[in-house]
């Protein structure tokens, strides 16, 4: 999928493209946490708020190794953002609109950045918004995997909390990491997904441009 960024040629093309690679993973990271407790706060839980987790300050959010994870392997994690569902004023629908809050951030994020891409096609910023798009497409499509302790998971969980499927992988967390890792290492599903999404918002914005 990031074979679509081409690399530059001079030094300070190279040093370009690292820079917007750095913002990439730092928009996705980052604004996909602050989505979880701007929900959150709105569902009537204010934990992250006073964690001081709303802000855009990358070292509120940043975890070291998930960071370097995905700056090299391309896929990663920020610091999870503190939530009380006690707090909640509708339990099961706050518990389900802030585990989609960071995917559907990440989502919305990827489609206007692609919009910037088909129109700046052709300069240099072309490249930012290729990272942006793809990087947030990866990020939004990663934690969709119904396994604990992603999104995907507490998706599921909001839906179906008692169900035989949530108790096993709150009970197994080994299991769950090792069928994360062959999720993602032995199969391609994440490429289709991206695929049809990227295909998806580029030809929308073709029909237009």
């Amino acid at each position: 999928m990031l074979g679509l960024v081409q690399t530059g040629g001079s030094i300070y093309e190279t040093l370009a493209l690292l820079a917007f690679y750095v913002i990439a993973v730092l928009s996705a990271l980052i604004l996909h946490e602050v989505a979880h407790g701007l929900v959150a706060l709105w569902c009537g839980d204010p934990s992250a708020k006073y964690a001081g987790r709303l802000s855009l300050n990358p070292a509120k959010h940043l975890d070291a190794m998930g960071t370097v994870c995905f700056l090299l392997f391309g896929f990663g994690w920020a610091k999870p953002v503190p939530i009380n569902p006690v707090n909640f004023k509708k339990h099961k629908t706050g518990c389900f609109l802030v585990s989609f809050a960071g995917i559907a951030a990440n989502l919305l994020i990827a489609f206007v950045a692609s919009f910037f891409y088909v129109l700046l096609l052709g300069t240099v910023w072309e490249y930012l918004f290729a990272y942006i798009m793809l990087f947030n497409l990866l990020f939004a499509t990663f934690n969709l995997l119904p396994i604990a302790p992603l999104d995907g998971f507490n998706l599921v969980a909001a839906l179906a909390p008692n169900s035989s499927y949530v108790r096993f992988m709150r009970q197994n967390n080994m299991v769950a990491l090792i069928i994360l890792v062959a999720v993602v290492y032995l199969t391609n599903i994440l490429e289709i997904v991206q695929g049809f999404l990227l295909s998806l918002f580029l030809d929308f914005w073709l029909l237009f441009l």
